[in-house]
């Protein structure tokens, strides 16, 4: 099998722009829907845009492709809607809406279709984004197309909850399976992404079983340090299925309230999961095209099979990155009496009350150890070592609240907000970002005067879907800073002394307590390795980062291997993509074959 590794993109280097045409006062949203309508079922290039862009979810391409440009958007739409045998176009159920971005503006019309593929009919649903252009012309922009269901298979996001006694029954009962039994998959990390794949899996009849290596669900959170709190909102984060989460839960969620709201679900919807036993490793098959999994320890392991597998370990969290200076060898030979840790292994700061505590780094992670430190009146310093990207928590809280919440269901928010074009997504945030920072900049003036370097116009979703981080969403440790509870330094460490921190420019710094928040090698190949070995690890491609198209590398989709898939990422993302992984399997359990465009 060859290789494919595909390459990383900038976002500044991917095609793709916001309209600049403007909707009329007075328009008429069911006359428009209507043309809408008529255009897409006669389609001809005239109607779509100059710079007209579409994105697909496996509808027509089988697929995560963003399409762009009036040329390459008619000629790909048509060619592939008469090998799938689209139908017609018909006015789907979510109402018309306007949308608009500062002068710019245009209507999202919803659609319905089906396709056939492989004597399977399968359910779809669009928004076409149409316009006016500067010279009254009404055009689609936008368009986004998603499979929604195969027909009589049932549906992703349709699964009823169980009686609790028949899941105490079932945990009770769970042992060894029989070694002849073959799983239509095995899902390996019982995190959200690995949870919301079971789900998802059960919904469409998919056998599958979950392993992790933690004692219970939700531990993925309750084991991080004590105060970590979500900085999104919790109906964002909800599990597939509606609400995970309580009404009387804080909107921001404590680790405590997501472990339990995450074992709950589990419950709810009895899952069969395997808590406390980790997949130490997991043979391919060509003669039989199967994965055996071993799990347990050596000389104790079971073998468990299965036609396809699925990593949710996570985007490469299993190797922390320290600086060389607080490696351990360096620590040991500097004869520093005070305590150096990576925050993988931060719970709190007890023990530490009123000492000095020095954090690394000025992302999430080391704003909430910083706060965390300062709360037990230590005397606290963060080491910066580049400018940091702050975006207010409550601006965020706004964003989410305005979307994700009882009034709307999830699946309905997921398709508005997770469907457009990554970088379509991008420009519309950092258009808003930007915008409300220049009409009130005191945070980031009074943050610079405190000494912390502000990447004041940063790019949100490079550090979400590039770096894996690297920004704070500020949930109050920037007022700490401003007011001289929490000091910054932003000169480079030269060594570790026997009390404290010494710095290139001479300066000392003394220490009892040092927390490195400063990432990890996110190479998810090599922690599939440990799985799946390396010479079919070298096959996969890379995970996270984007693609020409804006599409994220090797997500939820064939990763290098025709029985191997990664999945992973936040809350939202993983909630959403989980559907159409599943749809995946399910299309390959049904005997047909996965054939990308």
């Amino acid at each position: 099998m060859t290789t494919k590794h595909t390459p990383a993109v900038s976002f500044d280097d991917i095609p793709g722009e916001l309209t600049t045409g403007k909707i009329p006062e007075g328009a008429d949203y069911e006359q428009i829907t209507r043309a809408t309508v008529q255009w897409l079922n006669n389609l001809q290039k005239d109607h779509l845009a100059p710079n007209a862009i579409w994105r697909d979810f496996l509808s027509l391409t089988d697929n995560f492709r963003t399409f762009y440009s009036s040329d390459v958007v008619y000629d790909t739409f048509q060619k592939l809607g008469n090998v799938k045998k689209r139908s017609i176009f018909e006015t789907g159920s979510i109402p018309t809406r306007l949308v608009s971005s500062g002068e710019a503006s245009w209507l999202n019309v919803n659609l319905a279709f089906t396709i056939e593929d492989q004597n399977l009919v399968g359910n779809c649903n669009a928004f076409a984004s149409v316009t006016q252009d500067a010279d009254g012309k009404w055009k689609i922009w936008m368009l986004r197309t998603w499979l929604e269901n195969y027909e009589d298979h049932g549906h992703p996001d349709l699964l009823e909850p169980v009686p609790s006694s028949r899941y105490i029954n079932r945990q009770a009962n769970s042992g060894a399976q029989d070694p002849r039994h073959v799983y239509d998959v095995i899902i390996v990390g019982g995190g959200q992404s690995g949870l919301g794949a079971a789900g998802r899996c059960k919904a469409l009849g998919i056998d599958y079983i979950l392993f992790d290596d933690r004692p219970a669900i939700g531990d993925s959170w309750a084991n991080r340090y004590d105060s970590l709190k979500w900085h999104t909102t919790k109906d964002y984060g909800n599990l597939p299925f509606g609400r995970t989460f309580k009404e009387e839960d804080p909107l921001l969620l404590p680790i405590e309230r997501i472990a339990s709201g995450y074992r709950t679900w589990a419950e709810r919807f009895d899952l069969n999961v395997r808590n406390s036993e980790p997949v130490d490793h997991a043979d391919w098959d060509d003669a039989s095209s199967l994965w055996t999994a071993y799990t347990g320890a050596l000389g104790d392991q079971a073998e468990y099979k299965a036609r396809n597998l699925v990593l949710c370990m996570g985007p490469g969290h299993k190797r922390e990155i320290v600086p060389t200076w607080a490696e351990r060898g360096n620590v040991k030979s500097s004869g520093f009496k005070g305590t150096v840790q990576h925050s993988v292994g931060y719970k709190n700061c007890k023990g530490f009350e009123g000492k000095r505590g020095v954090v690394v780094g000025t992302a999430n992670s080391a704003h909430d150890v910083a706060e965390d430190m300062a709360r037990a009146e230590m005397d606290v310093t963060m080491l910066q070592r580049s400018p940091t990207f702050i975006e207010p928590g409550k601006w965020l809280e706004k964003a989410n609240t305005a979307n994700y919440h009882l009034g709307k269901p999830t699946e309905e928010a997921d398709r508005e907000q997770l469907t457009a074009p990554q970088k379509i997504s991008r420009e519309l945030i950092n258009r808003g970002t930007w915008k409300a920072i220049d009409q009130d900049p005191t945070l980031w003036d009074d943050l610079e005067k405190a000494g912390f370097k502000c990447d004041r116009y940063g790019d949100l979703f490079t550090h979400l879907y590039v770096r894996f981080g690297g920004h704070y969403v500020d949930v109050g440790n920037c007022k700490r800073i401003i007011e001289g509870q929490v000091k910054i330094k932003g000169v480079a460490v030269k060594c570790l002394t026997e009390h404290g921190i010494l710095f290139e420019d001479g300066s000392h710094l003394s220490a009892d307590l040092v927390v490195c928040c400063t990432g990890f090698n996110h190479d998810f190949r090599k922690d599939a390795a440990e799985i799946v070995g390396n010479e079919i690890a070298e096959q996969m491609d890379d995970y996270w980062g984007v693609n020409k198209e804006g599409e994220l590398r090797g997500f939820c989709r064939l990763a290098g291997h025709p029985h191997l898939f990664y999945h992973g990422g936040e809350a939202r993302l993983a909630r959403f993509y989980s559907r159409f992984l599943a749809l995946q399997l399910q299309k390959l359990k049904l005997g047909r074959a996965l054939i990308p465009y």
